[in-house]
């Protein structure tokens, strides 16, 4: 009742059996126990806690002044120790400062994690010359403060690059903050980057902290920066030589410090050429370029970025030990164009994995544009390497997939001809994850 009258959503349980019922379906950011329950000691909810999900923090409650037991609760993680009778103000006062102080960690916890994550470029795969480039380029923009612009194709790993500049630079221990501005609706932007006080637009109910002055001090990540209006490139503009900005709706002037890095898969030259771009934008972002290499061109990366993916997805599959890839597989994947570059091939792998039934990933597996399925027959080297459950799913696939292309993707035509009804076939569509967009260009 004390804290529910200051804002707090609380449960309550009637014995320790029941709390812990309720500490394991999770959800709790802070825990009051009684140390003397009627069933168990409160001690084993400190330890119970310890394995929550989110960590909630303890506060233990006794009627008994004894100072070993305070520290066993310590030493067991208990935030803090309070005494009966219960002072209202002291509750509220130790529940606000154990909130604060978890909050705290997280974010400490945080910063370790993504330090750690990216300081040493482990999160790129591979070593064609292509990638060393990158990395030098990183190395060098890393040692600058200087704005970087990074540009390549959808999917070759832009903001991965951005963080590991980040992560690599003296600004690592404040906040990293990207931003898609293709996400955001164009007048919403403005508000989302420098923020806006209460009441400067239609539903605008409280001041909002833009994004600009959560990455003070760290580094703002514009991603997709070619896609912004050009009145917004111009507030942006300013924002960048000024190291200033006014918050929607607010007459002041607010000052920081941040580290621009932008990326796009647009042609900026060309986008500048066309007048959606400006020219005094591009000069300042373009300081230090990074240019992401499509996978095509860093073809020798493949088998590493496979066996990469495989460790990373094979965790996800309780039932089965997926060890590795086939030769043949491996030659389809050497040979693909992968329009998606890096997150294709990613996607490709995951869901080779999600189909597999074998230790090793086959071509029967890979999504069907890239098993030939226009060839109605299989391969005896394929048919030997298949379970029945997998030869049934392969040929009904196939079946599926050879029909809707002779009818152009058309559902309803090609349901006809297998007769069965148009439901029913749209639900194998989707089980058998066909693309009846790519079926009508065949």
């Amino acid at each position: 009742m004390i804290l529910n009258k200051v804002g707090y959503e609380t449960v309550t349980a009637a014995s320790g059996a029941e709390g812990m019922m309720a500490l394991a379906r999770g959800g709790f950011d802070l825990v009051f126990v009684d140390l003397k329950l009627p069933d168990l000691n409160g001690l084993e909810i400190v330890t119970m806690s310890e394995k929550s999900v989110p960590r909630p923090e303890v506060i233990i409650i006794t009627g008994f002044a004894s100072i070993e037991t305070a520290i066993e609760a310590i030493k067991r993680g208990a935030y803090d120790y309070l005494m009966k009778p219960l002072s209202p103000d002291k509750v509220r006062i130790t529940a606000k400062r154990s909130l604060e102080t978890a909050e705290n960690r997280k974010h400490l916890l945080h910063l370790q994690q993504e330090v750690q994550h990216y300081s040493a470029f482990e999160r790129f795969v591979g070593c064609s010359p292509s990638l060393k480039e990158v990395f030098n380029a990183i190395h060098y923009a890393a040692k600058s403060d200087s704005n970087v612009l990074i540009t390549g194709q959808s999917g070759t790993g832009k903001e991965l690059a951005a963080r590991a500049v980040h992560y690599n630079s003296g600004r690592r221990d404040n906040n990293f903050v990207p931003i898609n501005c293709a996400a955001i609706a164009k007048d919403l932007i403005e508000s989302e980057l420098f923020g806006s006080v209460k009441g400067a637009f239609t539903g605008s109910l409280k001041d909002k902290v833009g994004l600009a002055m959560l990455a003070n001090g760290g580094t703002l990540f514009l991603d997709e920066i070619g896609e912004t209006s050009t009145d917004f490139q111009a507030k942006l503009l300013r924002f960048i030589q000024e190291g200033e900005f006014r918050k929607v709706g607010d007459p002041n002037l607010t000052v920081v410090n941040v580290r621009i890095v932008a990326a796009t898969n647009r042609d900026l030259i060309d986008a500048m050429k066309e007048g959606i771009f400006r020219e005094d934008l591009y000069y300042r972002l373009n300081v230090i370029h990074i240019q992401m290499p499509p996978l095509s061109e860093c073809r020798e990366d493949i088998p590493l970025l496979v066996k990469h993916f495989i460790e990373k997805y094979a965790k996800k599959r309780s039932d089965l030990v997926v060890r590795g890839i086939n030769d043949e597989a491996m030659k389809v994947l050497m040979t693909y164009h992968y329009p998606g570059n890096i997150r294709e091939l990613e996607n490709i792998i995951e869901r080779a994995i999600v189909f597999s039934d074998r230790e090793y990933l086959s071509v029967t597996t890979l999504p069907a544009h890239l098993q030939h399925v226009e060839n109605k027959k299989l391969p005896v080297s394929l048919l030997e390497d298949m379970s029945l459950k997998n030869a049934k799913y392969h040929f009904e696939r196939n079946f599926i997939i050879g029909i809707l292309i002779k009818y152009k993707g058309n559902v309803s035509q090609a349901a006809n001809t297998m007769d069965i009804h148009r439901q029913n076939l749209q639900q194998k569509i989707k089980e058998f994850v066909i693309d009846l967009k790519e079926l009508r260009n065949k």
